[in-house]
């Protein structure tokens, strides 16, 4: 199909002129031809021009873009209003518009489109991107963190087992050892020997034959009561109730004497009471043992101790 009508027709014995010539090209006009008449027209103009045709763009026409400098430009679409983003605002496949997002907002999706807001309640934000969390926030359900580790003594937030941690090994360990029913006395030594532990479930120490060993280092508490039996008929006599390093050892740990059982009747028996701290550095050699220590010719074999109680409490 021809795509110009030329503006001369020559025919067999026409006579070539100048004239002619120019009116061949000079008044020709474009066909039908020309045009695909689907990208592209004949306006209505007289000559008639090419033009592009309404909707004769398409995506086929448009150049992928391969690059920041292929493709439609920035600069090729239309102006919106200020402080607004291009989205599609709706829950279907549509146009997009401009939605507008003013200060300290930010764009949710709500299901239907977009929804810009600020964030509000217990939390704030500034149009820097600084989140402020409320003074006195009530967390609803399970929230969890990091724990921190032990002896953290910041303003974290502590979480249960960072709790549950401290309070472990701030609970004081406490064992107890009870005279036996038939006192503490063991033969003729001067040792609270019968008796036994009725209580210790974290195993902080061990009893045999009067010595007291202690599981690990430390600083324990000790506290001992009881009821002591002088059965002699010596007036002058008594005893005193220490505490030394084990069996093996009669010196006094204790900063005075110790409870003094000098009992003005001959045969009497006694309440006592004894406070001790006891600072353990080698579980080898720092034992503890109860001493009744003879004074003034008192008989060893004639005194005995009943319902005698000895708590030890681990301080740390």
């Amino acid at each position: 199909m021809s795509i110009l009508s030329k503006g001369t027709t020559f025919s067999t014995g026409d006579q070539v002129t100048a004239a002619n010539l120019n009116a061949l090209v000079d008044s020709a006009t474009f066909a039908a031809g020309a045009v695909d008449d689907s990208t592209t027209a004949l306006d209505s103009s007289s000559p008639k021009k090419i033009i592009v045709k309404n909707g004769g763009i398409t995506t086929t026409q448009l150049a992928t873009s391969s690059s920041t400098t292929t493709g439609v430009t920035f600069e090729k679409m239309q102006h919106v209003a200020a402080n607004t983003v291009l989205v599609n605002d709706t829950n279907a496949e549509g146009d997009i518009s401009a939605k507008a997002v003013a200060d300290t907002q930010i764009l949710i999706g709500d299901g239907t489109g977009f929804t810009a807001a600020a964030l509000s309640g217990d939390a704030t934000m500034t149009n820097a991107g600084v989140v402020d969390i409320s003074d006195d926030v009530a967390l609803g359900g399970n929230p969890t963190t990091t724990t921190q580790s032990a002896g953290n003594n910041t303003t974290r937030v502590a979480t249960t087992a960072f709790v549950t941690t401290a309070v472990t090994a701030a609970t004081t360990s406490q064992a107890i050892i009870k005279s036996d029913s038939g006192g503490v006395r063991d033969g003729s030594n001067s040792y609270f020997k019968n008796m036994s532990e009725v209580s210790d479930p974290d195993s902080i120490v061990s009893f045999s034959a009067g010595d007291i060993t202690f599981a690990s280092t430390g600083t324990y508490l000790i506290d001992i009561s009881g009821n002591f039996t002088d059965s002699d008929s010596g007036t002058g006599d008594y005893f005193k109730i220490h505490l030394t390093s084990s069996t093996s050892s009669t010196t006094n740990l204790l900063d005075g004497d110790g409870h003094n059982t000098n009992f003005i009747a001959t045969t009497s028996t006694h309440s006592f009471s004894q406070k001790y701290i006891r600072t353990v550095s080698d579980v080898s050699t720092d034992k503890l043992a109860i001493y009744a220590d003879p004074v003034n010719g008192a008989t060893t074999l004639l005194w005995n101790a009943h319902d005698v109680y000895v708590v030890i409490r681990k301080l740390t």
